[in-house]
């Protein structure tokens, strides 16, 4: 929209204006004081055409000879370009003017070719005003986009950045606290463990199967604490496909993502098996769908995205 009202501000306003100016000013032998139509037409077309020759120029080399890139090879080609377009584009205009009488041949044309070449060198310089302060608003948009999004990453991380020497001291504290109950103790240890799996990984981009399968360990005594036995979880990834990689955590999601969707209760206990077969980790579970389920999906997009990109 904003461009289709920058075209029409050209044709509308700046093409007749400019005209105009030509029109008035133009040095020509047949001009004369008297207001002439054909004289005003004639400064009408020859300024349309060298504003949409010049224009389309500029264009061209702001996307292929970026000025901030190519500045000397962007002048250079310009003067080249635009000089030659205004020579042939007012010469042929002037051979066709004549070639059907519409003005009368001059003398020496050069003094008329001369004053086309500044008119070209006024639009031309509108033109390339016109680009660099689209250049400015684009590049201020995006440092004013990447300041935005620099700002948001920082909040973000200190949402995350838990400290961990807190974090596992108040945990073993607490440790000490319920000593008396093994199963509080067997939780504490878990989570303790799991969380800092997590703290260690964030910055990761692929870890080892064999630090997921012990991380999954911890996961599902920490889930089996909380379920019971209306959990049922086997994991059973043989030692030969330790050595793999794959981006961390996802094993945990998918099995959180069975947990959170289906029922688990102790008349329908969840059955989840993680097993691996053919270089591939496969997650199953025992389909029993939670009736209320306001999922968003972004669990498993995140996976996907995530193994798109490697």
């Amino acid at each position: 929209m904003r461009k289709r009202n920058f075209r029409t501000w050209h044709l509308v306003f700046l093409i007749p204006l400019v005209g105009i100016i030509i029109y008035f000013v133009y040095p020509t032998e047949n001009h004369s004081d008297v207001f002439d139509v054909r004289d005003f037409i004639h400064s009408i077309v020859i300024t349309s055409g060298l504003w949409v020759g010049v224009l389309s120029i500029v264009k061209f080399l702001w996307k292929k000879f970026p000025w901030e890139k190519h500045p000397l090879k962007h002048l250079i080609i310009e003067i080249i370009l635009v000089v030659t377009y205004t020579n042939v584009f007012a010469f042929g205009l002037y051979k066709i003017q004549v070639f059907y009488g519409f003005t009368e041949p001059v003398e020496d044309i050069s003094k008329e070719l001369f004053f086309t070449n500044l008119i070209t060198y006024f639009i031309t310089a509108i033109h390339e005003a016109v680009e660099f302060y689209r250049q400015w608003v684009t590049n201020f948009s995006k440092s004013v986009r990447l300041e935005k999004d620099n700002i948001e990453a920082k909040y973000e991380t200190l949402k995350s950045q838990i400290n961990p020497h807190f974090l596992f001291n108040s945990l073993n504290g607490l440790v000490t606290l319920v000593d008396e109950n093994t199963k509080a103790v067997d939780y504490i240890q878990n989570l303790s463990e799991f969380l800092r799996y997590i703290l260690k990984s964030r910055d990761t981009e692929l870890v080892l199967v064999r630090s997921e399968v012990e991380m999954m360990k911890k996961y599902i005594i920490i889930q089996q604490l909380r379920f019971g036995k209306n959990l049922q979880v086997d994991l059973d990834i043989p030692e030969n496909y330790y050595h793999y990689s794959l981006p961390p955590l996802v094993l945990q999601m998918l099995v959180e993502n069975c947990i959170k969707h289906n029922i688990v209760a102790s008349d329908n206990p969840l059955q989840i098996a993680i097993k691996a077969s053919k270089k591939e980790i496969i997650v199953r579970n025992n389909l029993q769908k939670k009736f209320e389920n306001n999922s968003t999906g972004h669990g498993l997009k995140n996976i996907i995205e995530r193994y798109r990109f490697f």
